[in-house]
């Protein structure tokens, strides 16, 4: 996510907020939460969910956030978390990527 409020992107106690307002729109069952704030700027954030895993990382001085979910409950899962992050924080532009891993169990990758 790009062209980032620099403000909303050092305050690591509100996107702490919106980070687990976003878990809460798919229902995630948070297991735990790390967090660390960057001197001189930046901040990264990861839940660890029991469907796995969201993560986000700022970069202030570029006025980005990377934002990456991963759920193995299925393939539209996701998506409200996402939205509901992106609403929040308004950027004028998104590049997106989605991957869909289908894995058969037993059998060779």
């Amino acid at each position: 996510m790009y062209g980032l409020n620099k403000a909303l992107l050092s305050d690591a106690k509100k996107l702490e907020n919106l980070l687990l307002e976003a878990a809460s729109q798919e229902n995630f069952k948070i297991l735990n939460k790390i967090s660390h704030t960057f001197k001189p700027y930046g901040y990264s954030a990861v839940l660890l969910i029991q469907e796995s895993h969201i993560a986000i990382h700022t970069y202030p001085e570029y006025c980005s956030l990377v934002f990456n979910l991963y759920s193995c409950r299925g393939s539209q899962d996701g998506f409200k978390a996402y939205e509901y992050f992106k609403n929040a924080l308004q950027p004028s532009r998104i590049e997106f990527r989605q991957s869909n891993v289908s894995v058969d169990i037993g059998k060779e990758i």
